[in-house]
């Protein structure tokens, strides 16, 4: 039977009356119906999503089993699954509290129903709260789709369409409104960060802090300074006293701490990461008082954890506490599938900050894209397209344009350039783009965009010979990555 045909445009709402007394059940149906609202009789209960009825607004118990099989299936059943309940029991004050105070691990808050009717209350009273219960309930409703909504706005910054990338959707709209911490494990190059961000977005709107440590660089002279604060030597506008300079779990209160490459934390540092997030607080120099850990924890790391622990080179308790909810980020290589989307977004995105217009992905291109192994992951490909797009002005990214450059180590590895000063850098790219053009001067200046006599000169100070001198003429070939 479909429960929408009996709304009729005078109805109030539609509301599920559930017990197991037929005449209990049958009379409070009539006393409902009669104050104008549609009445669904069910004998027996059951709040599994599927069975739900979705265009129910609320429902009323009426026996102490209805009520004790709600309260069993709000450790089964999502929050969001469950329609506000109220109870209209013929039971003694003794068995309600019985039935609302069960040895189970649900919270009484979760249990407990929206309002109570009782057989003394008057109709006009029995109809404010139904009527409270159903608006309650459909702005609940119309509250959880723009908080789904939102998060599949903020996922979408997760380009493609794989079933790699729509599994990692579906995990981060499951652990989004939680307040555990959470580990983003990743290969390197991956954007475990964007992953972070999506969480911190579709929880705090952006009104809250997103505070970044780069536990790499935390030693255990600084990590008590860079987490919990430090005054400074230096006096305040408005008085002498030191200035107090507040640590990153203070900047990150009612918000979110990135702790970025976490893998790389030295033990020491580790111990003291364990000791305040074991107890969810810390003592703060500033006033000496303890203070709540209010921010929620989320974990970087390019390695497992576990496997960091069983070496000895990670604290279990600690691993454990960083990766109560866990997050895998896929590779390129396994979701090779959305590297049609991935590279034109990533063509519009560099046209957009070089002022440029973006190239268009040839099929020849996309073919050699999906051939090779992306050790470097999402960076690599972004480091590739924007070399190509800096030195090659054709409107296409072809096969020919990505050969010479494909698998260099250069693109794959951008820490090579690590070190490098801006003249070194520019004698790389300009010996790279001659070799690519096979010693021909006129195209190198021309993908280079520098004059002519420009190129000759800085290639003559590099040592290469002058033009038409000798050995001008030898084959250049560019040099590829094994």
């Amino acid at each position: 039977m479909n429960h929408s045909l009996l709304h009729s445009s005078t109805s109030r709402g539609l509301i599920q009356v559930i017990s197991e007394d037929r005449i209990r059940r049958l009379e409070v149906c009539t006393q409902f119906s009669n104050l104008g609202y549609t009445v669904i009789p069910l004998t027996e209960m059951n709040f599994t999503p599927k069975s739900r009825r979705p265009d129910a607004d609320i429902c009323v118990l009426l026996d102490q089993r209805s009520i004790t099989e709600f309260m069993f299936a709000v450790d089964s059943v999502p929050e969001q699954n469950l329609i506000p309940v109220l109870y209209y029991p013929l039971l003694t004050h003794e068995l309600q509290q019985a039935c609302l105070k069960p040895s189970r691990t649900a919270s009484h808050e979760t249990m407990a129903p929206f309002a109570e009717l009782r057989t003394n209350d008057s109709l006009d009273h029995i109809s404010r709260l139904l009527d409270s219960a159903i608006k309650y309930s459909r702005l609940s409703h119309k509250c959880t789709e723009l908080i789904s909504e939102l998060n599949l706005r903020s996922s979408r910054r997760l380009i493609g369409y794989s079933q790699a990338i729509q599994t990692l959707r579906d995990r981060i709209a499951d652990l989004v409104h939680l307040r555990t911490p959470v580990l983003v494990q990743g290969g390197v190059g991956s954007e475990l960060s964007v992953v972070a961000e999506i969480i911190h977005d579709s929880m705090f709107l952006n009104y809250q802090p997103l505070i970044r440590v780069n536990c790499s660089t935390l030693t255990i002279e600084n990590v008590e300074r860079e987490l919990i604060g430090y005054f400074s030597n230096e006096t305040g506008s408005y008085s002498d006293e030191p200035v107090w300079n507040p640590g990153q779990f203070e900047q990150a209160a009612g918000g979110t701490l990135v702790l970025d490459q976490v893998h790389l934390t030295s033990l020491p540092v580790q111990a003291a990461l364990l000791k305040i997030l074991e107890s969810s607080e810390y003592r703060s120099p500033e006033d000496s008082q303890q203070k709540k850990l209010n921010c929620r924890i989320i974990s970087l790391s390019h390695l497992s954890l576990h496997e960091l622990s069983t070496q000895n080179q990670f604290k279990r308790k600690l691993a454990g506490i960083l990766s109560t909810s866990s997050l895998s980020v896929p590779r390129l290589n396994d979701r090779k599938e959305d590297l049609a989307l991935l590279t034109e977004n990533l063509l519009s995105e560099v046209a957009n900050t070089e002022g440029t217009v973006p190239k268009l992905l040839t099929l020849d291109g996309l073919e050699l894209l999906k051939k090779h192994d992306w050790s470097g992951d999402l960076q690599e490909l972004r480091n590739l397209i924007q070399h190509v797009n800096r030195v090659d002005n054709g409107p296409r990214l072809d096969a020919a344009s990505l050969l010479p450059w494909i698998g260099s180590e250069s693109i794959s590895n951008v820490d090579s350039l690590t070190g490098m000063t801006l003249r070194e850098m520019e004698q790389k790219l300009i010996e790279s783009t001659f070799a690519r053009c096979g010693g021909n001067r006129e195209s190198t200046a021309q993908i280079l965009d520098i004059g002519l006599r420009t190129l000759s000169g800085k290639l003559r100070s590099y040592g290469y010979p002058p033009r038409g001198g000798p050995d001008s003429k030898r084959t250049f070939s560019v040099r590829r990555a094994a």
